[in-house]
């Protein structure tokens, strides 16, 4: 791990202990504070040459040209700052710098960046720079710099602070107009445009050591600028808080109302508003937090820097936005969403949050439209849904990406045109919530719909072969994308089967509860076709080495000489630097889990053996260019009782954005992986998952990990579950509504209120 964990109480801080510009656009990923409504990036108030600033708010797409694709835009920067003390200008580029510190508090996001400078002067200063995006309010964003003299005074001080709308997304310019405002000789206001939406902030500032100076403000091109002066006697200091109001037009609250707001943060003062902002964080981590005894702080802190991503990415009080493949911290894949929130990052809210699991799926209900409109494009029926999704339900993925390294031309994009198996992820998520939660307001309004036509999309998209005497998928790509253009993938196969074979349980259900859902959807003359599908789809199986071919010809290709080299590489995606696309697709080279994906998916499927035998011989051949790569092969091997091999795995799975590599995560954490590490931990190693309408538990916790706690909420009931090596208990938060049932191993209980189950001899007794 590059930063170092520490313990504060209850608390966990990641701290960056020096200066190393190398690391800067990592750290401001990782370090990043986000709420759910927006994220902020941690680069430093102080300008860098190696830095890049970013503000994202959930579900502001635009598409800035027409041969562009959309993105989350990069909004005004509201945190940067200039210092100037009696007439030099500091900084970290600039100014001899002895001490350096970077410190980011897990459990309550905020951020603190301790700076110290000597002068030309011969004075030296300490500059602390404190910052929050509040979960309390959401739009609020809050900034205390503090100057405090260690040697000398200052006669002439100067911050400039104000709200810079000049930011782009990689030089890509996207507000159309920006306006510009003073109110009151102390509100600062700037608002980009774009040509059907608008993003506002909103700003007030104050000095808190009495001194009476008044700003004076600059209207600078897409942006404004204020001048805050201070002097400080030696020994002493000045302090400076900044409030902002960030907010999309689409939720209308009046500028005089935010002003109020502001007025009140402001006379509160930073640690009242922090206080506020803590209460609710600290709600959010008493279901959220993972406590084991045995694992080290650096484990403790992986475990609980993935959960407050998480719980930093959602969009916790509506569902016109998802969660992106780089939550809210940076520009990678345009913020766009992909099959990853529903298999990695769901589950954690479903399990914990599931009113916010609910928001996601609606999400991509709000998408069918554009879902259904993709299938007319490629002469499919039903609902096809976009490889990448933004806010329309429309395919976003680009056409065109890295160049060929022979042709030096663009290589074509496949993704968003053959690999469709996000149809069925869909499908597999919206079945898993509603078996967990009972939800049949949304599976009447949306589920079924969604359902129905994934089902009749896999019927339209399968061909007949003669050969085989089956229906046949091809042409596509499975979750491995260095595999293109193959026949009946694996995964693919079986999730079509999953998918149509739900579709055809639910029928005679929804006949006679929707009758004209079913009559609009045509569901009378579909539903014959859909069992034909279901009893002739080719499923591929075992070989006579008990391998599950991952398509049809996969295991006739050779294998990538020298793999070991693109495995340890710190650069992603380095095979293409030595081979072209189409060069890889022709070899057993994986860039990640696939088939591993499937074992995870359906994990009664195969034998333990089986799954043992292939998740050893994919992972052989893969490179695991992809973040998602690690954590599927640690929770198969968990799963089966390989715990020396998942804990290798999960080992690399923890430190996917806080390893020693420079190189990743520069343009956003990898959210996927952070879903990623709590199905590892929840899934894999406590064993738990729902099924068949009930509470499956069966422990293999890491030798070193001598107990877990943790909560999960099922079926209306929150639920403490605490496990040992020989040992666990389970109480309930509410007793109401029928008791659970509980499978711990092989023998079944009941849960009504608690629940204490040992372990003897590989017998379970219950108290």
């Amino acid at each position: 791990m590059y930063y170092t964990p520490e313990r504060s109480e209850q608390e966990i801080c990641l701290v960056q202990k020096k200066y190393e510009p190398q690391f800067e656009l990592k750290t401001e990923s990782v370090f990043a504070q986000c709420n759910g409504y927006l994220g902020v990036r941690a680069a430093g108030g102080f300008p860098s040459l190696d830095g890049k600033r970013g503000m994202f708010v959930a579900g502001f797409f635009h598409r800035a040209y027409k041969e562009e694709v959309t993105e989350l835009v990069n909004g005004p920067d509201a945190f940067g700052f200039r210092l100037k003390i009696d007439g030099e200008e500091i900084g970290p580029d600039r100014t001899d710098m002895p001490e350096y510190e970077r410190r980011f508090n897990i459990h309550t996001g905020e951020l603190t960046i301790k700076e110290r400078f000597c002068l030309k002067s011969g004075s030296r200063i300490k500059v602390t720079e404190r910052r929050f995006a509040s979960v309390e309010n959401p739009h609020l964003l809050v900034q205390k710099v503090k100057i405090s003299m260690e040697t000398g005074k200052i006669v002439k001080g100067e911050l400039l602070s104000g709200i810079d709308a000049q930011q782009t997304n990689s030089g890509v310019s996207h507000f159309c107009k920006v306006d510009c405002r003073v109110y009151e000789r102390r509100f600062i206001h700037v608002q980009g445009y774009l040509e059907k939406d608008a993003l506002s902030v909103l700003a007030v500032c104050q000095s808190v050591d009495g001194q009476k100076s008044v700003p004076v403000f600059t209207l600078a091109r897409r942006g404004i600028l204020g001048s805050y002066q201070f002097e400080i006697e030696e020994n002493g200091c000045w302090e400076f808080e900044k409030y902002i109001y960030v907010q999309k037009q689409s939720d209308q609250v009046p500028l005089d109302q935010q002003k109020e707001y502001l007025k009140e943060c402001k006379s509160a003062g930073y640690e009242s508003v922090l206080d506020k902002h803590k209460n609710v964080m600290r709600s959010r981590w008493k279901k959220a937090a993972i406590q084991i005894q045995g694992a080290s702080l650096e484990e403790e802190a992986a475990i609980a820097f993935a959960q407050y991503h998480l719980m930093g990415m959602m969009p916790w009080n509506n569902s016109k936005s998802s969660v992106a493949a780089k939550g809210l911290t940076g520009e990678g894949y345009k913020g766009h969403v992909f099959w990853d929130t529903e298999l990695f990052i769901l589950p954690f809210f479903q399990y914990v949050f599931p009113e916010q699991a609910r928001n996601l799926l609606d999400y991509r209900y709000r998408g069918l439209e554009g879902a259904r409109a993709k299938a007319r494009e490629y002469g499919y029926q039903g609902a096809m849904y976009p490889w990448e999704a933004a806010s329309s339900g429309e395919e976003e993925t680009p056409l065109y990406a890295a160049l060929n390294i022979h042709t030096g031309k663009a290589t074509k994009v496949w993704s968003g045109i053959k690999e469709h198996h996000v149809t069925a992820d869909i499908v597999y998520a919206i079945w898993q919530y509603y078996s967990m939660t009972d939800d049949e307001i949304f599976m009447n309004q949306h589920g079924y719909e969604m359902i129905f036509e994934a089902a009749a999309f896999w019927v339209s998209r399968a061909v007949w072969d003669e050969d085989r005497d089956a229906w046949v998928i091809r042409d596509v790509i499975g979750p491995d994308e260095y595999t293109e253009h193959v026949d009946n993938n694996a995964y693919t196969n079986y999730m079509a089967h999953y998918c149509v074979s739900l579709a055809v349980k639910l029928t005679d259900k929804v006949e006679q509860e929707q009758p004209e859902l079913c009559h609009r959807l045509q569901i009378g003359e579909k539903k014959k076709q859909w069992m034909q599908f279901v009893e002739k789809l080719y499923l591929p199986q075992l070989n006579q080495e008990q391998i599950l071919p991952q398509d049809d010809t996969f295991l006739s290709k050779k294998c990538l000489p020298n793999i070991e080299k693109y495995r340890t590489s710190q650069i992603k995606q380095s095979v293409l630097k030595d081979y072209s696309r189409d060069e890889v697709v022709d070899m057993q080279v994986l860039k990640q889990a696939d088939t591993v994906m499937l074992l995870n998916l359906f994990p009664q499927m195969f034998s333990p053996q089986t799954v043992k035998k292939n998740v050893l011989f994919y992972e052989s051949r893969t490179i695991h260019d992809s973040s998602l790569s690690y954590c599927a092969h640690a929770q198969a091997c968990a799963a089966i009782g390989e715990s020396e091999i998942a804990w290798k795995f999960f080992q690399k799975c923890m430190v996917i954005d806080l390893d020693e590599n420079p190189n990743d995560s520069e343009d956003g954490i990898h959210a996927a992986s952070m879903g990623g590490i709590w199905t590892c931990v929840v899934f894999g190693f406590a064993g738990l998952s729902f099924a068949d309408g009930a509470l499956h538990l069966n422990p293999k916790l890491p030798k070193h990990w001598t107990q877990m706690d943790f909560y999960v909420r099922i079926r209306g009931r929150g639920i403490h579950i605490r496990i040992r090596a020989k040992e666990l208990w389970l109480k309930t938060e509410n007793a109401k509504g029928e008791p659970l049932q509980v499978q711990v191993g092989d023998q079944k209980f009941i849960l009504k209120e608690q629940l204490h189950v040992e372990y003897a001899k590989g017998e379970e007794k219950v108290t």
